[in-house]
């Protein structure tokens, strides 16, 4: 049977948010990664490229993973995972990596989760338990490379230990979900350890002092179907 051919790219899969961590025989967890959404794609040369979760090439942004990736001599396989820099405890942090772009400090590293074709064959249709096994066959811990693991059943626990940790939150994975690229599913489910809030920036103020163009951004969000002004924050110029 002639194998199809290999995409270029696959936009990633993503979860749907939940707003309490569970326990389910019927779900895999894994740690919620603070970094960037990159998907690995390996020619039939063995040559990969990176792409950003909106197919941005992310290989000269981190050359670091993009020479670790080359290490790997995969050939027509394409992986999902996060590029994440981490600090003195081996914790991803999303502010190390924002610094990374402009002073490199710290190390880069990235973290596989899944794998969607592997040696020419989709396997997007196989359920996720499945993926992960041949992940783990065909990928071993290197320098800049990590798989990333799981635990079944227990969420609630592996939530209050990453809240401990003051990490992101968790990911809870439906153990019979296949891949579904560029959809947001309820098979996927995040769940924030870390209260956050989105504001739309709704006007500024006049500056000040040594703040001559720019004061402060007006922030405002939506609640209960109506626009609220929340608040200002001030400018770091």
């Amino acid at each position: 049977m002639q194998k199809a051919k290999l995409p270029s790219f696959i936009p990633p899969m993503m979860a749907k948010i939940a707003e309490e961590p569970f326990d389910s025989p019927d779900w895999i967890f894994e740690v919620k990664l603070d970094g960037y959404r990159g998907i690995a794609v390996f020619d039939a040369a063995s040559k990969p490229h990176l792409w950003s979760r909106n197919g941005l090439s992310l290989e000269k942004k981190f050359s670091a993973v993009a020479k670790a990736l080359a290490n790997l001599k995969l050939r027509s396989t394409i992986l999902d995972g996060e590029v994440v820099t981490v600090d003195e405890n081996g914790i991803p942090r999303f502010q190390l990596l924002q610094r990374f772009q402009k002073q490199p400090t710290a190390p880069t590293l990235y973290y596989v989760f899944d794998v969607l074709w592997c040696d020419g064959e989709d396997i997007t249709g196989k359920p996720i338990v499945e993926r992960r096994r041949v992940l783990e066959r065909i990928i071993k811990p290197k320098v800049g490379i990590q798989v990333g693991t799981y635990i079944e059943s227990e969420g609630r626990a592996l939530f209050d230990l990453i809240k401990q940790k003051g990490m992101e939150g968790i990911i809870a994975k439906r153990k019979v979900s296949i891949y579904r690229p560029g959809t947001r599913t309820s098979d996927w489910l995040k769940i924030k350890a870390r209260l956050q809030q989105e504001f739309v920036v709704g006007g500024f103020t006049e500056g000040k002092g040594s703040r001559q163009r720019l004061g402060a951004l007006l922030l405002c969000a939506y609640c209960n179907s109506k626009f609220h002004y929340f608040g200002h924050s001030g400018l770091s110029l």
